[in-house]
């Protein structure tokens, strides 16, 4: 059987904007066939309560506030007080993420090339902090990344297209969300944030097509 294409969409939450001494907050992961529907596991080992309908997000255990931005710390404070009561260690998040990653079989594919490819906005500081902290979960990936922050900058740059508009915008995103979650969550959200992510690349899809076929 042809391995299929699939998207490993990721987005964290951090405590800081210097990478390179952020620690993780939060984790969300929806793995996705190319036509971004998703595509759930079940594996065992993983706590049910990490697990939604279409992914997984877990909190991690809350870092000293010393370590923490006075930003984030003055506007993340509904995540933080769920790190403080939900939150696991790092370690044990990496696991689960790599024990979802273990239900698709294209993850053990020896040609890198055809493994999922992480996706995501700004991916390249979740791609930053997952080999920092999450190094078996990424071990599963091919090492392509598909950045939807290049089709916002191409969308509003050269086509000038209106903006998608995801932060309170729920309606907008389940209009293009091909999942079955609900949208409920806002800023500071991973999942939300992944949830987003993949609606507004079937926006940017649905409209450069269109834009296509009027040259």
């Amino acid at each position: 059987m042809e391995p299929r294409s699939l998207y490993c969409w990721f987005d964290t939450e951090y405590t800081r904007l210097d990478l390179e001494k952020a620690r993780l907050l939060e984790v969300a992961l929806i793995v996705t066939d190319d036509e971004l529907q998703p595509i759930a596991v079940r594996p065992e080992g993983i706590p049910p309560e990490l697990l939604r309908r279409d992914g997984l997000t877990a909190c991690v255990t809350l870092p000293p506030r010393a370590e923490i931005s006075e930003h984030v710390l003055e506007h993340y404070q509904p995540l933080l007080a769920r790190c403080k009561a939900e939150g696991r260690p790092v370690e044990e998040i990496d696991r689960y993420l790599s024990l979802y990653m273990d239900g698709f079989a294209e993850t053990r594919l020896e040609d890198i090339r055809k493994r999922p490819v992480l996706a995501g906005n700004s991916v390249y500081a979740d791609y930053f902090l997952a080999r920092k902290f999450l190094p078996s979960f990424l071990s599963h990936l091919n090492y392509r990344h598909l950045d939807v922050t290049t089709l916002k900058l191409e969308w509003g740059y050269h086509y000038h297209g209106p903006k998608f508009e995801k932060l309170g915008h729920s309606d907008q995103i389940r209009c293009y969300y091909r999942g079955r979650d609900e949208i409920v969550g806002d800023k500071h959200d991973a999942y939300y944030d992944v949830q987003a992510s993949m609606a507004e690349l079937a926006y940017y899809r649905s409209h450069l097509t269109f834009a296509k076929k009027e040259d």
